[in-house]
């Protein structure tokens, strides 16, 4: 039986369905040719050919009720269902210096640009003091990984009588992509958990699911009765988080972390509890590791071979590496041939090394390439950009 069944939906093939109209065109006419070379064969192939696409569409309307098979929209409807929704992209925000002459006014939206090329605009309007010198912040133009490294922002674009220069001490705070499919089905999956509190699944969730911006956690325990090896008091737990503002993370920890345990981590936050006193709570931001990687692939059907294959592999790539490489995630570079593999068709070989960094414009020495894993601390994540990745393709 064709249709939805106790094993799911069941959706005839092609050839199915048009055997089963085949028999029943012999079973009125009697025995007429029905070979696909037939006049009635070829009736009813025209016919099958529209009844398994209205199958197919049938199936994907089955598909696109969970999770774990919708996609894009569908898959947006779906997640509602526990009460969350697709993270969109956001853009780098990165403070900056301005000077010029006491008293001049730099308009909001006025832009600057990197050594890069990418531009970004004032978000508020800037006056100079009198010394000429005033900060704001500025937001990249597009939105996802645009890196706004210390000393890079430094370009005029938007002349302003009296603003002579521009520069960020210090790297901007790197926007995100939108939330893919894959990341989307993930944190719906944690987020089941998050009604829950005290346990490390519950804490998790709930700063995932709770916390704008909130993109990865990670939570390390000490349960003994002595300090362990990385500094962490007895009977504490360290939370790693990668997004989110300082207030908004500490906030939910203090609501969901169990009592009498303490909290620890390189940034301290005081929360004021319901009866008004002081609490500190401690967590910590993840190291960014940059990775590089360099990719030879050998192409082995070049009529299959696709133009552009070289950008498609790198977003594929950093893609794949941003859902799957959380924090203190180890970087395992076999993981990386299946999105060569998956989504370019003609490849024969492919060759891959990687190497890191812990500066996002520092490339490592050809000798630090290696087809071995990245080993991460617990407090430590990879970072993946398309210019850090090269490809050579061997025709």
């Amino acid at each position: 039986m064709s249709g939805i069944t106790s094993q799911g939906f069941d959706r005839p093939s092609f050839a199915e369905i048009r055997e089963a109209l085949a028999t029943e065109a012999r079973n009125v006419l009697g025995p007429v040719n029905t070979g696909p070379e037939s006049a009635i064969g070829q009736q009813i192939s025209i016919q099958a050919e529209r009844e398994a696409l209205i199958w197919e569409a049938l199936e994907a309307i089955y598909l696109s009720q969970y999770p774990a098979s919708a996609a894009g929209r569908s898959l947006d409807g779906a997640v509602q269902l526990t009460g969350i929704t697709r993270l969109p992209a956001t853009k780098t925000v990165v403070e900056v210096t301005l000077s010029g002459d006491p008293g001049t006014v730099i308009p909001a939206g006025s832009q600057a640009s990197t050594d890069d090329g990418d531009v970004f605009e004032l978000t508020a309007e800037v006056t100079l003091d009198a010394n000429g010198d005033g900060t704001g912040n500025m937001q990249a133009l597009e939105a996802g990984e645009v890196l706004a490294l210390a000393g890079t922002l430094t370009n005029i674009e938007t002349p302003v009588s009296g603003w002579d220069s521009v520069t960020n001490p210090d790297d901007g705070d790197t926007g995100r992509n939108e939330e893919s499919d894959s990341e989307l089905r993930q944190r719906r999956q944690e987020s089941l958990q998050i009604t829950g509190a005290g346990t490390v699944e519950a804490i998790r969730a709930r700063l995932l699911q709770q916390v704008d911006n909130v993109s990865a956690v990670t939570i390390i325990e000490n349960r003994t009765d002595t300090t362990d090896a990385e500094g962490r008091p007895p009977h504490s737990f360290e939370t790693v988080v990668s997004g989110g503002i300082d207030d908004d993370v500490a906030d939910l920890l203090w609501e969901v972390k169990p009592a009498g345990i303490e909290t620890h981590g390189d940034i301290s936050v005081i929360v004021t509890d319901s009866q008004g006193e002081p609490q500190t709570i401690e967590f910590s931001r993840p190291v960014d590791v940059y990775i590089w990687a360099d990719i030879t692939v050998d192409v082995a059907d070049s009529d299959e071979f696709p133009d552009g294959a070289e950008t498609t592999i790198k977003e594929e790539i950093v893609a794949s590496a941003e859902a799957r490489f959380g924090v203190g995630d180890d970087v395992v570079y076999q993981a990386l041939f299946g999105p060569v593999y998956n989504n370019v068709p003609g490849i024969g070989d492919v060759t891959i090394t990687v190497a890191s960094s812990s500066d996002a414009g520092t490339q490592p020495d050809p000798g630090d390439y290696a087809s071995a894993n990245i080993a991460l601390a617990s407090n430590e994540i990879s970072r993946w950009l398309e210019d850090r990745i090269a490809v050579t393709i061997n025709v």
